[in-house]
């Protein structure tokens, strides 16, 4: 895994410029994929940042089947048609899966990435680059997501406009790989298509009003009233 450290836009996007030219050098027709985090915390997804009170598959299908049922009216008007079009609800609305979101928008990932908060105020943001091969990805959608034995890649349906904004993908731990609580630096194969862009403190600020002349903000990525608000209190207030 090779860390890199950037100072402005400019230079994220000289990053990605060069690992582009080398992947079409190589001819190896790679995807890009990004992962904004204001804290350098490890590629587990939501359900390994959680303490189960009981065993953690056995947890993870129980929340998933509590919501299915709990209360299909919210969910029926986004017409999911199998169990990877649920958990791709449950991950966009919180629930705790083996999802990791990612997204092809490298300007998002950025965004992400520098939305500073107070917890986080004077740790390293970073910017994961995943450069991954066709067949890191799901190749069966009739592969039961619940028992999954090798990590993989996911691109979801488009049943919800933010998914789309976004540019969403997922990586799906197996099984093997929740029981192990593995990073997905510790995965065997992707450490080595992984790239840290670290981006100190004292740089965010600018970075940020750059995205936002770019036209990457919170309604860009958000496209409902949350994001309208969270972007006019940036546009309004110091």
């Amino acid at each position: 895994m090779i860390e890199i450290e950037i100072s402005s836009v400019v230079d994220y996007l000289e990053v990605i410029k060069q690992y582009k030219q080398a992947d079409r050098i190589a001819n190896q027709a790679c995807e890009f994929l990004f992962r904004g985090q204001v804290v350098d915390s490890p590629l587990k997804p939501k359900i390994l940042r959680l303490d189960p009170k009981t065993d953690l598959l056995a947890t993870e299908r129980l929340i998933f089947d509590e919501f299915k049922r709990t209360n299909p009216l919210l969910i029926d008007p986004f017409r999911a048609v199998d169990e990877w079009d649920f958990l791709t609800l449950g991950q966009h609305f919180g629930l705790p899966t083996r999802l990791l979101d990612w997204s092809d928008n490298a300007l998002a990932a950025l965004w992400f990435g520098t939305a500073l908060d107070g917890e986080a105020a004077n740790q390293c943001s970073v910017v994961w680059m995943l450069i991954a091969s066709p067949s890191d990805y799901l190749q069966d959608k009739m592969q039961n997501p619940f028992q999954l034995e090798t990590t993989l890649l996911y691109r979801p349906r488009i049943i919800k406009q933010r998914i789309n904004n976004q540019s969403g993908v997922f990586s799906v731990h197996a099984n093997s790989a929740l029981l192990a609580q593995a990073s997905l630096t510790d995965i065997g194969g992707y450490a080595e298509k992984l790239v840290k862009i670290e981006i100190p403190r004292n740089r965010i600020s600018e970075i940020r009003d750059d995205l936002h002349t770019l036209g990457v903000h919170a309604f860009s990525i958000f496209p409902e009233l949350e994001g309208l608000c969270t972007y006019l209190q940036w546009k309004f207030f110091k």
